[in-house]
């Protein structure tokens, strides 16, 4: 097998968007298509072992933008048996198809790499790792619903802002949003996620780790709010 030691990237963006900081920061700077072709083996056995590698494509052309994708681990698609299926081999001449199959908007999806048909990793859109969470446990979704558990979905529809007559800001923007929600038997709410998508969000489906917990007052629960207050003061309800 090859080596999986650490690829220290040669093509970096002149600019990192501000929403792929947080990925940049996390996991370096990403790599070019034909440098991640280039390197297809050492990255595929990186992300087997937990790894994850961004790797940009120049579309500025035709987006104005360039689309970010990132080669993972299984554990980071929230459903990998829907998702389309490329051998390893075959992916790696159709590289940029597969990234754009993976970041493509609004119907991109994971694209899952297998070796002898047996998944290993996969190519996601950069975009649905950001904010997942760096700790805690994640909930596996099919082990957690044989187990009696339950998740529910739901929308948020955000809020577009306001401004006051003066036309200074009143209220922030607020983004739609998917919430998914982990219940044990006994109704007892364990974990959630949140994202763009129905599939983000339960990607994001995760217990909060132990330190987010607070045994003494002001008692909180695992993501950060008072049990005993209302977290929606009625001036910014809407």
């Amino acid at each position: 097998m090859e080596e999986t030691e650490r690829v220290e990237p040669t093509s970096v963006p002149a600019c990192v968007p501000p929403r792929y900081k947080e990925l940049v920061e996390q996991w370096g700077a990403p790599i070019g298509v034909e440098e991640a072709r280039n390197r297809w083996g050492r990255l595929v056995a990186a992300a087997e072992d937990g790894a994850i590698t961004l790797v940009t494509m120049d579309t500025t052309q035709s987006l104005g933008y360039p689309t970010w994708a990132a080669i993972v681990p299984l554990d980071k698609v929230a459903d990998p048996g829907r998702c389309p299926v490329w051998p390893l081999t075959s992916a790696r001449p159709k590289l940029a198809d597969v990234i754009a199959d993976a970041t493509q908007f609004p119907d991109g999806a994971p694209q899952i790499m297998t070796r002898h048909r047996r998944p290993v990793v996969a190519v996601v859109a950069a975009l649905t790792l950001v904010d997942l969470r760096p700790d805690g446990e994640r909930i596996e979704i099919d082990t957690f619903l044989r187990k009696g558990g339950t998740i529910t979905l739901e929308h948020d529809y955000g809020h577009p802002g306001s401004t006051t007559p003066e036309g200074d800001l009143d209220q922030e923007p607020i983004p739609e949003r998917y919430i998914a929600r982990a219940k044990e038997p006994d109704g007892r709410e364990i974990g959630q996620g949140e994202g763009d998508s129905v599939a983000e969000a339960l990607l994001r489906l995760w217990r909060p780790p132990a330190h987010m917990y607070s045994t003494e007052p002001p008692f909180h629960d695992g993501w950060g709010n008072r049990p005993d207050t209302d977290p929606w003061p009625d001036d910014l309800r809407f």
